[in-house]
C-alpha cells in the first residue's frame, strides 16, 4: 500500500477496534498504537477547560506532525470541555461512545465578556466527523453518563504555527468571559 518513501498515512479503525498509524519516511516505517499512548501530563495542567474527567494524548509527538496538533481525547462519564475557539480550524473524528457538539454565535463582546447564541447542536457517535472552522466559538464532549472519545486535528496558522485556544468559563444559554 506504502507505495512512496515520503507518503504519510493516518489509518483510524474506529470503535473498539485498535487503532494504528503508519508512517512512512525514507523507506522506513514506524507503527505505534494509539491505546498505548499515556496521557500527556502537561496537558494534564489544562483540566481547568473540562468539565468532569477527560484525558488527552497528544498523537503529534508520536507521529512527529508538523502542521497540526493531533490529540485522542477521552471523556469520562459525560465530561465535556468548556466553550471555546481555535485560531486554526478543527476536526474530530469520533472513536467511541455518544457524544455532543454545541456551536455558538457571540453577538456582543468586550473586556474578554461575550453575549453568545446556540447557533446548532449535534449528536455524535462512533464514526461521525465533523469539521469546526477557526474562531467558531464551541464546546464538545460526551452525553450525560456516557463516555466519547475523538480524535482532534487542529490546524496551525497560515504561518504556520500553531493555533491558539481561546477557552470561557460560560453558563451555555447566554454569556461566557474569557479564561486568563
Amino acid at each position: 500500500m506504502l507505495q512512496s518513501n515520503k507518503i504519510a498515512s493516518l489509518h483510524l479503525f474506529l470503535g473498539k477496534e485498535k487503532t494504528n498509524y503508519y508512517i512512512a519516511q525514507n523507506e522506513k516505517m514506524k507503527k505505534d498504537n494509539i491505546n498505548e499512548i499515556k496521557p500527556d501530563r502537561l496537558l494534564a495542567q489544562k483540566r481547568d477547560y473540562f468539565l468532569g474527567n477527560a484525558l488527552l494524548h497528544d498523537i503529534s509527538k508520536k507521529i512527529e506532525a508538523k502542521d497540526q496538533k493531533v490529540y485522542f481525547v477521552e471523556f469520562k462519564n459525560g465530561a465535556r470541555t468548556k466553550l471555546h475557539y481555535h485560531e486554526g480550524g478543527q476536526a474530530l473524528f469520533v472513536t467511541e461512545g455518544k457524544g455532543i457538539l454545541e456551536l455558538y454565535t457571540k453577538y456582543s463582546s468586550g473586556c474578554g465578556k461575550v453575549k453568545i447564541r446556540l447557533n446548532s447542536k449535534s449528536e455524535l457517535e462512533a464514526g461521525d466527523m465533523v469539521y469546526i472552522p477557526k474562531y467558531r466559538l464551541h464546546w464538545h464532549g460526551a452525553l450525560k453518563k456516557s463516555n466519547f472519545s475523538h480524535i482532534a486535528f487542529n490546524s496551525f496558522t497560515k504561518k504556520g504555527k500553531e493555533a491558539r485556544t481561546i477557552w470561557y468559563e460560560s453558563d451555555f444559554t447566554s454569556h461566557g468571559t474569557k479564561i486568563v
